[in-house]
């Protein structure tokens, strides 16, 4: 029963993501920025509630950090996976190609999950009012926040967002947008405890359990706004949603960290050390799209990177089963 109702969940996802990602195209034109700048600064962090909501409820309910950081981790691999699986079913031939200005945000995210890893291994555990985090969870949070007003302030290739004449199409806009965010963040939320129940019955061990079910679970709004953004050709906007979504992500990890009071968040202690080779699978395959960004001409078929960061996606999954 309980996998009927994860799959009516999951196509109302589909259907209200699908709904999102044309509004929010429609609404970048009316306020005239661009289309990547709201996928970094909105739709990205819409997507990634499910995640904020799964791993806070991990530490704070049922006292399992390494579902939360297999949640948040498992899904910043997902997510990257998805512009690959993107360019090869809509077999764009290097679809990080047509996207050379966006490597910005790429190192951005970049120095944010370098940042988390070294957090979450180097002994940097600080005691304040009762609360044992990482220090470097708060660097991660101000960076985060840092990141996140600059590109807000830049305005993306428009810095000068010009408000439409006619505000009633405006309104209307947002009005539907507000409508389809909300649906997909209660829908999303529900669906990620549905499969925090699946993954209980299956009785894998935990790191590896929150990186594939709850990870696919709670990305299913990025997965399902970038196929409909890559459907309408918005390819600005699929890939601003992906890289501002793992920001958020990584920004989700260090905030949990903050909130287990209990202890800080470390490597072996209390989160599962394969989880490190999730991040480094994320990094290398963060690194392959910087440097297919950097290539001028389409693939000739199938794109090199996306064969690449689909292999790294299932080398880590498979080596964290494997060593589980």
């Amino acid at each position: 029963m309980i996998w009927i109702y994860f799959v009516a969940i999951a196509a109302v996802i589909i259907f209200a993501g699908s709904r999102l990602s044309v509004l929010a195209e429609k609404l970048a034109a009316l306020l005239n920025i661009s289309s990547s700048t709201i996928g970094l600064l909105l739709v990205s962090i819409i997507t990634s509630l499910p995640e904020l909501s799964t791993s806070l409820g991990a530490v704070l309910k049922v006292g399992q950090p390494n579902l939360a950081a297999g949640n948040t981790l498992g899904s910043d691999l997902f997510n990257l996976m998805i512009i690959a699986l993107c360019d090869l079913l809509f077999r764009k031939k290097g679809l990080l190609r047509k996207t050379a200005h966006r490597i910005a945000p790429l190192v951005h995210y970049l120095l944010m999950i370098s940042a988390i890893c070294l957090t979450l291994t180097l002994p940097n555990n600080i005691n304040l009012f009762g609360a044992h985090f990482n220090l470097g969870s708060l660097g991660v949070v101000v960076l985060y926040l840092f990141i996140f007003f600059r590109t807000h302030r830049a305005g993306g290739e428009h810095p000068s967002p010009a408000l439409p004449e006619d505000r009633s199409e405006l309104v209307k806009t947002v009005f539907h947008f507000s409508i389809a965010a909300v649906v997909i963040i209660i829908a999303g939320m529900i669906l990620a405890q549905l499969g925090d129940r699946i993954a209980e019955q299956t009785g894998l061990e935990q790191s590896f359990v929150g990186t594939l079910f709850l990870a696919l679970a709670t990305s299913l709004p990025e997965l399902t706004v970038s196929i409909t953004a890559m459907r309408i050709g918005a390819y600005e906007l699929m890939l601003g949603n992906i890289i501002g979504s793992n920001m958020f992500n990584v920004f989700v990890l260090a905030v949990t960290d903050l909130a287990y009071r209990k202890e800080a968040l470390h490597m072996p202690e209390n989160v599962s050390p394969g989880l490190l080779l999730i991040a480094g699978c994320a990094i290398a395959m963060t690194c392959t799209a910087m440097v297919a960004i950097k290539q001028k001409k389409k693939a000739k078929s199938i794109a090199w990177e996306s064969i690449v960061m689909i292999s790294l996606y299932a080398a880590g999954l498979y080596a964290l089963y494997a060593g589980s």
